[in-house]
């Protein structure tokens, strides 16, 4: 069973946020449509079309006892409606970013049997920015969802889309040898950070005609290290890119892995035979 469902909030005339949510029963698995945000989301098992308000079809194969619990989609909106403003108000985290970063969000809520978040994850961002992404962790982890169908654990998915005033444009580049290089030659400056997850994690930056990077998101699919997190942002921000474009923001994707060696050492020359005698 099943339940999508997409809505679309004004944030004003030139930022706006587009809501979706994908809820269902299963693991850890993602359950969420890629496509609710865009189109009326689909049974896989018919190939059908629905409409976001229509009742979930089910599955007598899937059998009366579920494994995890379930939500309908009502309750889990009603409970996040009632906290749209505080989402409102962590873009504006994004300070002078909110002239260029936009793109979506997903978190993944994982609450327990009687709806209390146990953890939220960031598991995906486009918009890279990570005040604004901490900013809705702690929001998500301090909504209090009603208890789920069956009062047992589960996991849903929530991608929150921002738009910025586009004073600046931005230009994405899915590769660069240049911004390559420049992540090879700094990477081991992240290393006195620590992990930030056990899984590593995907930071999405953008460069400044300059070269400076004027923003950084980070994203894990598993727990963050916050202090690791946080630390990596502050690094990643002294960086100089030598890839530029005048006029536009460069927005790149990165990988980070879990652990990052740091910088050997240069060991000195062996001595050779002429040295040695000189040095005599």
């Amino acid at each position: 069973m099943k339940l999508t469902l997409s809505s679309v909030v004004t944030l004003g005339s030139a930022v706006g946020m587009v809501l979706g949510l994908g809820i269902g029963c299963g693991t850890d698995a993602s359950v969420r449509e890629s496509s609710a945000m865009n189109r009326p989301a689909k049974d896989r098992r018919s190939g059908s079309g629905t409409d976001s308000d229509a009742a979930p079809d089910i599955h007598p194969e899937m059998g009366v006892e579920n494994e995890v619990g379930v939500y309908e989609s009502a309750d889990v909106e009603s409970a996040l409606a009632d906290r749209m403003g505080e989402v409102r108000g962590c873009y504006r985290r994004a300070g002078r970013a909110q002239r260029y970063a936009g793109g979506t969000v997903t978190l993944r809520f994982a609450v327990n049997g009687d709806g209390t978040p146990v953890d939220v994850l960031v598991i995906g961002s486009d918009l890279g920015n990570y005040e604004v992404e901490r900013c809705l962790v702690a929001v998500g982890r301090s909504v209090k969802f009603p208890a789920p169908n069956g009062h047992k654990a589960t996991t849903f998915e929530y991608p929150v889309e921002f738009r910025s005033t586009h004073e600046l444009q931005v230009q994405d580049l899915d590769e660069s040898l240049k911004l390559e290089h420049d992540m090879a030659a700094s990477m081991h400056l992240l290393a006195g950070c620590g992990p930030i997850s056990e899984t590593g994690a995907s930071a999405i930056f953008y460069v400044e005609p300059s070269g400076a990077i004027g923003s950084v998101g980070l994203a894990a699919t598993s727990t963050v290290n916050e202090d690791a997190a946080a630390c990596t942002v502050r690094e990643m921000r002294r960086w100089r890119m030598s890839a530029t474009l005048p006029g536009r923001m460069l927005r790149y994707r990165a990988s980070l892995p879990a652990l990052i060696a740091s910088a050997e050492p240069r060991r000195p020359a062996p001595l050779t035979v002429a040295t040695r005698r000189r040095r005599r």
